[in-house]
């Protein structure tokens, strides 16, 4: 559901966006009142978006209740070899392989080099 409303939320906010940046060019096709709506529904839509980062992103990424007081990941963007052991258990840096070989789609080169960050560090 989450997938389909950052979707969704893009289109409402991308039309009705353009619809109040370009309201003079709308007005010669739509009545005045549909920029209003439109103006309305994007204010409404921008306060869901910020609900979702406040109580989505900003609080499970700090009062997790796993890594409570705070997922020190969002600092620096490294993990235990403990936390990675139990959240992620088939990744292949944890096997001492290679990981698999890297598609034109896949991430970039450089974040599939987390064996020697690991061997060196004990963390990613």
């Amino acid at each position: 559901m989450e997938y389909w409303a950052v979707v969704w939320g893009t289109i409402i906010m991308g039309a009705t966006g353009l619809m109040i940046w370009m309201k003079m060019e709308v007005t010669r096709f739509l009545p005045r009142w549909a920029v209003d709506v439109a103006t309305t529904i994007h204010y409404y839509e921008a306060i869901l978006a910020c609900l979702l980062f406040w109580c989505g992103i900003f609080i499970m990424s700090f009062f997790d209740p796993d890594v409570y007081p705070l997922n020190r990941a969002v600092l620096d963007g490294r993990v235990s070899r403990e936390w990675l052991e139990e959240e992620h258990p088939l990744d292949p840096a944890l096997a001492g392989g290679e990981p698999p070989p890297a598609s034109p789609r896949a991430a970039p080169a450089h974040l599939g080099k987390s064996d020697d960050n690991i061997k060196q560090t004990g963390t990613l």
